[in-house]
């Protein structure tokens, strides 16, 4: 069975400011998100800077992220996810992290930030 990590909490945002998303796989894995403001499909694979919309626009909203991420690194079975969320109140950065069973196993991180 696939491991899953979730994290839920809030990012408060400027009105008038345009947030932005990054995600960051590390531990020298590899991995592969999908990113969703409430249903609306924003970006998948990779996520640099992906705008997510003007505070305003996005408030009372959420940010919806999966991805999977996959222990390639024979050195280690830890596995971590850094969301880097720009153009808030502040500008913040978010850190989950898991362990998989056996090399070669794959984890599901899932991520959800109510904007307000």
């Amino acid at each position: 069975m696939v491991k899953s990590i979730n994290l839920e909490t809030e990012y408060k945002v400027e009105d008038e400011e345009q947030v932005s998303l990054s995600i960051v796989i590390g531990d020298a894995q590899i991995g592969s998100s999908i990113v969703f403001l409430d249903d609306n499909e924003l970006g998948r694979r990779e996520i640099e800077n992906l705008n997510i919309g003007l505070g305003k626009d996005i408030k009372g909203q959420k940010i919806i992220i999966k991805s999977i991420v996959k222990d390639i690194n024979d050195m280690t079975n830890y596995t971590s996810i850094t969301y880097i969320l720009k153009g808030g109140i502040f500008d913040q950065t978010f850190y989950s992290k898991g362990v998989v069973d056996e090399n070669g196993d794959s984890i599901i991180y899932r991520a959800t930030f109510f904007i307000i």
